[in-house]
């Protein structure tokens, strides 16, 4: 990549196709577990399928790098949004928990693929200096999804039933699709020659699945994961249930603070390098659970927002840096891709079990087990994590 500008026609057509994609999936969010319950489903059923849903998008984005070899990166795009948007649309017409848990696994393929190479995309089309602050303007189009799809989605499902929400966020994956063929597909320049280049892509071996360098900063991901799956799947049942008000307002309070602080840590991070933000993003996390364990009001709720858009703003853009920084630039898809599937084994972890806490011993005991783990992601991080030598300023 030879422009040094950010905003160029190739990484603004990712990021708008990304965020749009986005929106569609923060629709669906929130709003499955509800329609999962209105079917009759449970707390640890409600886990159940998001476990399901994590293990296909899991498994979708460790093979997807073998895909990508074969059709490209742009092509492998369209076809994991036109999946999403499908799925979306059929949510729609399903009448049973296994139906729904049906699409969920089909919807993780595609938003696996999609949101894998959106990324890789978008970092294709970076200049490297400034990787950390183009992936952060890259992922606030997705702070903005998150604003607005799950409001809007509550806002449609409390009006007007979740067949119009559903098919609203079909159209939005739809258009994601259709903004990708105004791109062409950039070529990333290597020391090896193309033809072993394409050999080495093609092959079935492991180093296209993973590699070896991405362990450590997996392990901390994993348990970001676990953190994070807390709000994305209970976060609206445990309002319902204690009769909090400003659901909505969660959302985007929550959103509004990754926004806010995205614009931030960008430069910051590129020059001073990930210890200054990624432990800090970690006492953020522990500090919003800490809080929902204790929430009694929707004010107390509020905060609790505060904190989650605080620890995910910060840390879900430069864990994905310190992945991509570690390989090859070849291997840019296999970074990210391992980044979101080990966000997501740690939900597939997370969602069932503190489903069975909450079911079993209440919200309050399943918001404080979550906090251990936070408090689990801070010392595992200082014990392997941690960056040894500072970078130049």
């Amino acid at each position: 990549m030879k422009e040094e500008k950010i905003w160029n026609k190739g990484f603004t057509t990712v990021t708008l196709s990304h965020s749009l994609v986005s929106l569609g999936a923060y629709m669906v969010i929130p709003t499955i577990p509800l329609f999962l319950v209105s079917l009759g489903a449970t707390e640890s059923v409600v886990g159940i399928v998001a476990t399901a849903y994590y293990i296909s998008s899991i498994l979708t984005r460790f093979l997807i790098n073998l895909v990508i070899a074969r059709v490209g990166k742009k092509r492998a795009l369209i076809a994991g949004l036109f999946l999403c948007s499908i799925v979306m649309a059929s949510y729609g017409f399903a009448e049973s928990v296994a139906a729904v848990a049906a699409l969920r696994i089909i919807q993780g393929m595609g938003l696996g693929s999609a949101s894998t190479i959106a990324v890789t995309l978008a970092v294709d089309f970076l200049p490297d200096s400034r990787r950390g602050q183009g992936l952060g303007y890259h992922t606030m189009g997705i702070v903005v999804a998150m604003t607005i799809g799950p409001a809007f989605a509550l806002f449609l499902r409390s009006n007007f039933g979740f067949m119009p929400m559903f098919l609203i966020a079909s159209c939005s994956s739809l258009i994601a699709a259709i903004t990708v063929f105004f791109i062409d597909e950039p070529q990333i320049i290597t020391s090896e020659p193309q033809g072993k280049q394409e050999e080495k892509a093609k092959a079935v071996d492991w180093r296209n699945i993973y590699d070896r360098k991405l362990i450590a900063p997996s392990v901390v991901v994993l348990l970001f994961g676990v953190c994070r799956s807390v709000d994305m799947n209970y976060i609206a049942i445990f309002a319902e249930e204690r009769n909090l008000e400003f659901l909505s307002l969660y959302f985007v309070v929550q959103t509004a603070t990754m926004f806010l602080i995205r614009l931030i840590i960008g430069p910051f991070v590129d020059k001073k390098g990930r210890n200054w933000i990624l432990l800090p993003g970690g006492a953020a996390m522990l500090a919003f659970l800490i809080t929902l364990s204790l929430t009694k009001t929707s004010a107390a709720m509020l905060l609790g927002a505060f904190f989650s858009g605080l620890g995910i703003g910060v840390l879900s853009p430069n864990l994905q840096v310190w992945m991509i920084s570690l390989v090859n630039p070849k291997k840019r898809s296999v970074a990210s891709a391992s980044y979101y599937s080990f966000v997501e084994l740690g939900s597939a972890i997370g969602a069932p079990l503190l489903g069975l806490a909450a079911e079993n011993f209440g919200y309050t005991v399943m918001f404080r087990t979550g906090a251990c783990v936070a408090l689990l992601y801070i010392i595992v991080y200082i014990a392997i994590g941690r960056e040894k030598k500072p970078r130049n300023t």
